[in-house]
């Protein structure tokens, strides 16, 4: 692992190691959307997104380093992290054993304008609206 001292900050340059994704679930219930993240190693981060609307991110266990607009902060667990809409985000696990949840409230009755496209397809959103009904 590499670190950049930047400023105050010091930066882990992840890009060096072999890393996979982190284990993902979500869940939709009561028409609050939860995807959790669970980082095995660190070095395992989520792909860039941005939502369409103010979320949270609860970092339950572990330590991540958050890269959004141009902002680079770390953040350890327990810890509520609020992001603006439409900032580009991600995390980085700066530990093993790593765990956060992206939580909102799907808005509309669909809720496939609160999920980024890269995180769901179409077919996916459609069978996640039918098993569970957010509209009665």
């Amino acid at each position: 692992m590499q670190h950049l001292q930047h400023g105050w900050k010091k930066i882990l340059l992840w890009s060096s190691l072999p890393v996979s994704d982190p284990i993902t679930e979500f869940k939709i219930v009561d028409n609050v959307f939860v995807k959790m993240y669970v980082f095995t190693e660190a070095g395992e981060s989520t792909q860039g997104h941005a939502h369409t609307f103010d979320h949270i991110t609860l970092l339950s266990t572990g330590k991540v380093t958050m890269k959004h607009g141009k902002t680079v902060e770390e953040f350890t667990a327990p810890h509520l992290i609020v992001t603006k809409k439409g900032v580009e985000h991600e995390f980085i696990a700066a530990e093993s054993n790593t765990v956060l949840c992206c939580i909102h409230a799907i808005r509309d009755g669909e809720g496939l304008e609160d999920i980024p496209p890269q995180n769901i397809t179409a077919a996916h959103g459609l069978d996640l609206v039918q098993k569970f009904p957010l509209v009665e």
